[in-house]
């Protein structure tokens, strides 16, 4: 029974971490806590480069280590997170220097719900490749963003 049991569960961490290594790199991510340490290397040992303190904050997978992620911001900062940071929620970050519209429809000629001023997390309800909209969600309000207005996802998003 024991010999079952742990054959389980090495299936189970090996097909966990067969999976995991199938992800495209780069990719986006959003941070899970309200405090993610960003290191210069990947691994403990190393210094904290960086505090971010914004749950769900997006930002681009560049390379990975083992356990360890390395990531981009906004601002281009780079260093490592260790994989428990991330959230795999798919938000996206509006731009801090112009207005962005939300829109009722797929469509620039749609209805505008809201404008965004400032960096304001969104998260990501659907994005496909095909379209040059992201559905997105904010607070209680549903709509469309342009997908080139956005931090958090690729112009051939899936």
């Amino acid at each position: 029974m024991r010999t079952l049991i742990a054959f389980i569960f090495s299936l189970f961490l090996f097909t966990t971490y067969s999976v995991a290594q199938v992800l495209p790199i780069p990719r986006f991510d959003s941070l899970r806590n309200d405090t993610v340490y960003m290191r210069a290397g990947p691994g403990e040992r190393f210094p904290i480069e960086w505090v971010y303190e914004r749950k769900d904050l997006p930002v681009k997978i560049i390379d990975s280590f083992e356990h360890w992620y390395k990531i981009e911001d906004v601002d281009g900062n780079q260093g490592w997170v260790h994989k428990r940071m991330l959230s795999g929620k798919k938000t996206a970050l509006t731009p801090k220097d112009k207005k962005t519209a939300l829109y009722k429809k797929n469509s620039a000629q749609s209805k505008v719900l809201a404008y965004f001023e400032g960096q304001v997390i969104v998260k990501i309800i659907d994005c496909k490749s095909d379209s040059l909209f992201c559905q997105v969600k904010y607070d209680d309000l549903k709509g469309y963003i342009l997908k080139n207005s956005l931090f958090g996802t690729q112009l051939d998003e899936r």
